[in-house]
């Protein structure tokens, strides 16, 4: 019996051992604020490790027609708004990250937010990372900045 409890001990302390350490399992929070993209991709150059967020670009954005006729016949319509971010990942292991991304009116005031949980792939020069953003169409015109949060696990 003794020495199956000594077996039993011996092979957890070796497993305790081997386990990586509690601080190297910790990610990061990064946050940085952009300009809203709307004609053109904007910078945010976001690094952890060997992954960086390069760029993010809007696609389908409310164009100043679908801003008036919402005004006239639907205040409360809405436009899934593509949020797309340019990454590259120099590293040979995949980043898991939760990218959110929060539309700011001038005053800071929150317009629109939406977010997504997923990986950045290893080995890339040039990959997309998109998620939706629902925006209410009247105010679109009204985002003037984005918040970019990163958390990577």
């Amino acid at each position: 019996m003794k020495r199956g409890v000594f077996l039993l001990f011996a092979v957890t302390c070796l497993m305790v051992l081997a386990s990586p350490p509690l601080a190297a399992a910790g990610g990061a929070l990064l946050e940085k604020t952009v300009d809203v993209p709307r004609e053109a991709g904007v910078t945010v150059d976001l690094t952890y490790e060997k992954a960086t967020l390069v760029y993010v670009e809007s696609i389908n954005a409310p164009k100043e027609r679908d801003v008036e006729d919402a005004k006239k016949t639907d205040p409360k319509d809405k436009t899934p708004v593509l949020i797309r971010f340019h990454y590259k990942n120099d590293d040979y292991v995949k980043q898991k990250v939760n990218l959110r991304a929060v539309l700011l009116d001038a005053n800071g005031g929150v317009v629109a937010d939406g977010s997504r949980s997923g990986s950045l792939d290893p080995q890339q020069k040039d990959d997309t990372f998109t998620f939706l953003v629902f925006v209410l169409t009247v105010d679109w015109p009204s985002a003037v900045k984005m918040k970019v949060i990163a958390t990577f696990k």
